[in-house]
C-alpha cells in the first residue's frame, strides 16, 4: 500500500541549473540552500559511476543502505538513515512508484540510461509528500528535450559484457524543433536476470508554459539464490511496470505559476517459482493541481490538492481491495539576508483511516556566507499497507497507523572547491509496525533512531595529475525497539562511504569503498562487510569511450538479507558512443 501518492508541482517542467533542486521544498532553489539534507546525482555522475542499475548507484550515498534478495534484479529495499524501507517515497517525473502491497518501489528495474538527474532528500518530509515520505524522497527526472529547442536530433548508445553472463545494451535518442515540440525515447535490455525497458517522452513548450507526456514500460525476469526452497532450485519471479503521466504548467503572471498532472502506475509481480509462490497486481491513479506564488523576492507560497485512487489484486484475500486518498497542502519558504525559513502543513483524508495532519518547520542561519547552522522539527503519519492488514500469514486488520516525530540540527560549510555537512537527527515512532515472535504484524508502542552523519566532498587540481574529486561520509545511528531494546531489522549502526575519481589525459579512474556494520535480521545476525569497486574509462575518440568496472574487487562473501547470497567479484567491459550535442 502507498498511503499517499503525492505528485510534486512538475519540477521537471522548469529550467533547472546543474546545482538546483526542487524536491526539498517544492520550490526551485540552490541545492546548498535546501534546509533538509539533499544529494544531487547528475547525468555526468551516472555515466562516471558506470553503475549497472539504480540500487548500485544509490547505495554510494551517505546514510543509504540497500538490501536485496540476491543480486541485480532481485527485490530491493532502501533504508534512509535507519527509517523503514516502506518510508522511502520514489518518484519518477513526479509519478509515485511505490507498490500497494509492501509500499516498496521496484527501483531495481528502473533503467539508468533514461535518467537525467536524481534528487535525494533525507529525513521526514511527510508534510510535503504524504505518509510514504517518513524517511525521505528519491525523485528521478527523466531526460527531456524542452531546453534544446531547435537543436535537432541526438543519439547515444551503450553496451556492456561481464561476469555471470551479463550483457546489456542501451539506446537513447531525441529530437527537438524550433516550435518547442520535442520527443525523447530510451530503450534498455539487460540479460543476466532478464530486464527490458522502454520509455518515451513527448513535450511541447509554449511561451507561458509546457505540456508533457511520459510513457514507460519495464519487463523483468529474475532468478535468485534463496535457501528457503530446494537446494537445486533457482527461485524465479517476473514483474511488469507500466507508467503514464500527462502534466502541464502555466505561468499566469510573473508571480503565479500553475501545475497540473494526471498519472497512472501499474505494478505486476509474479513470484511463480519459490518456496511460497504468490502474485500481486497493483494500480494507482493520481491527479493533482498546484500553484507557486512568488509573494516578493525570496518569499514563496506553495499550495496544492492531490487525489489518489488505489486498487490491488492478488492470490491473497485482500478485503477491501481499494483505497482512496485526498490531500491538501500549504507551504511557505523565505530567505532574508542571513536567515531562512521553511514551513509546510498537510492534511490527508484516507477512506479507511480517517484524517491525518502533518507539519514541517525548518530554520537556517548563516554565520558567514559559507557557514550555516540549521534546525528542523516535523511530524509524520504512515497508514498500514494492504499486506500489513490482510496478508494471510501474519496480516493484522487491527493495526493502527504509524506516527512519527523528527528533529534535526546541522552545520554546513561550503567553499568553491570543498564542502562539509554535519547533521544530528532523531526520529521517534509511535505504533511502528513490525513482526512479533510469531511473524504477525503488530504495532510497537515506541521505536526510535538517533544518530549523527558527517559528509565531506571536494576537488583539487594537481600539476601532472589532472583533476581529482573525493567524497567521504560516516553515519552512526541506533535504530531500536524502545520496548525490547532490540535493534530494528536489517539496519546497521555504522555506515561509511569513500569515493575518489582521478582524471588525466584520456583516462578517468574511480574508486568506491563502502562499509556496512553488522545487522540483525530477526533471530539472525548478518556480518559486517566492506565492498570495493574500481572503474576506468578511456576516451578512444571524441565520441567513443571504453568503460571498465571491477565490482566487489576483494570477492567479499556477504548477505544483505538473511538467506540470500549477494554476487561475488564481477568484471565488466563496455563501449559508450555519444556524439557531442
Amino acid at each position: 500500500m502507498l498511503a499517499s501518492l503525492a505528485i510534486p508541482p512538475l519540477a521537471f517542467s522548469q529550467t533547472m541549473l546543474p546545482d538546483t533542486v526542487i524536491t526539498a521544498s517544492r520550490v526551485l532553489q540552490r541545492a546548498q540552500d535546501a534546509l533538509p539534507d539533499v544529494s544531487l546525482i547528475t547525468r555526468a555522475d551516472i555515466e562516471r559511476s558506470q553503475a549497472r542499475d539504480l540500487p548500485t548507484l544509490l547505495q554510494n550515498l551517505a546514510g543509504m543502505e540497500i538490501t536485496q534478495s540476491g543480486g541485480m534484479g532481485g527485490v530491493a529495499s532502501l533504508f534512509m538513515r535507519g527509517a523503514e524501507s516502506r518510508h522511502a517515497l520514489v518518484l519518477v517525473d513526479g509519478l509515485p512508484m511505490n507498490n500497494l502491497n509492501f509500499n516498496l518501489a521496484a527501483f531495481e528495474h528502473l533503467p539508468l540510461n533514461g535518467i537525467e538527474r536524481i534528487e535525494v532528500v533525507r529525513g521526514n518530509v511527510s508534510s510535503l509528500y504524504g505518509s510514504a515520505a517518513l524517511g525521505g524522497v528519491i525523485q528521478i527526472f527523466t531526460r527531456q528535450n524542452s531546453s534544446d529547442a531547435g537543436k535537432g536530433p541526438w543519439l547515444e548508445t551503450n553496451g556492456q559484457l561481464g561476469s555471470n553472463n551479463f550483457r546489456s545494451g542501451q539506446v537513447s535518442a531525441g529530437q527537438s524543433w524550433a516550435s518547442g515540440f520535442g520527443v525523447n525515447a530510451s530503450s534498455e535490455k539487460i540479460q543476466t536476470q532478464g530486464f527490458n525497458a522502454i520509455a518515451i517522452n513527448f513535450s511541447q513548450v509554449f511561451e507561458a508554459g509546457r505540456i508533457g507526456l511520459m510513457l514507460r514500460e519495464t519487463h523483468a525476469d529474475v532468478q535468485y539464490d534463496s535457501q528457503w526452497g530446494p537446494a537445486n532450485q533457482a527461485d524465479e519471479s517476473t514483474s511488469v511496470l507500466r507508467n503514464a503521466l500527462l502534466n502541464a504548467s502555466y505561468k499566469a503572471s510573473s508571480q503565479l505559476q500553475w501545475h497540473f498532472s494526471l498519472g497512472q502506475q501499474a505494478d505486476k509481480l509474479n513470484a511463480a517459482v519459490t518456496a511460497y509462490p504468490y502474485f500481486v497486481n497493483s494500480q494507482s491513479q493520481t491527479s493533482s493541481v498546484g500553484a507557486v506564488w512568488t509573494l516578493w523576492p525570496q518569499h514563496s507560497l506553495t499550495s496544492g490538492y492531490e487525489s489518489t485512487r488505489q486498487k490491488i489484486a492478488s492470490d491473497t484475500a485482500y478485503n477491501p481491495t481499494q483505497r482512496s486518498l485526498d490531500s491538501w497542502r500549504l507551504g511557505y519558504q523565505a530567505q532574508l539576508k542571513n536567515q531562512q525559513w521553511q514551513l509546510n502543513v498537510r492534511r490527508d483524508q484516507y477512506s479507511d483511516f480517517g484524517e491525518a495532519n502533518t507539519w514541517y518547520a525548518g530554520y537556517g542561519y548563516f554565520l558567514t556566507p559559507a557557514l550555516r547552522v540549521k534546525a528542523s522539527a516535523s511530524t509524520g503519519f504512515m497508514a498500514p499497507t494492504f499486506n500489513d492488514l490482510y496478508y494471510p500469514w501474519g496480516g493484522n486488520p487491527l493495526l493502527k497507523p504509524e506516527k512519527a516525530r523528527s528533529n534535526e540540527v546541522g552545520l554546513q560549510y561550503i567553499q568553491a572547491k570543498w564542502n562539509a555537512r554535519l547533521t544530528a537527527f532523531e526520529n521517534r515512532y509511535t505504533d511502528l509496525i513490525d513482526n512479533d515472535q510469531f511473524w504477525t504484524r503488530t504495532n510497537i508502542a515506541k521505536a526510535k533512531n538517533q544518530g549523527v552523519e558527517v559528509a565531506l566532498a571536494g576537488q583539487w587540481q594537481m600539476s601532472g595529475w589532472g583533476l581529482q574529486q573525493w567524497r567521504l561520509s560516516l553515519t552512526s545511528q541506533d535504530p531500536q525497539n524502545e520496548i525490547t531494546q532490540q535493534a530494528l531489522a536489517r539496519r546497521a549502526k555504522t555506515l561509511a562511504q569513500a569515493g575518489l575519481t582521478q582524471s588525466w589525459g584520456y583516462w578517468d579512474t574511480g574508486l568506491q569503498l563502502r562499509y556496512s556494520g553488522a545487522r540483525a535480521d530477526d533471530a539472525n545476525i548478518l556480518a559486517a562487510y566492506t565492498l570495493l569497486d574500481l572503474t576506468a574509462t578511456r576516451a578512444l575518440t571524441p565520441d567513443l569511450r571504453l568503460n571498465l568496472r571491477l565490482e566487489n574487487a576483494t570477492n567479499q562473501n556477504y548477505q544483505s538479507i538473511y538467506g540470500y547470497n549477494m554476487p561475488k567479484r564481477g568484471v565488466f567491459v563496455g563501449l559508450r558512443w555519444a556524439p557531442a550535442r
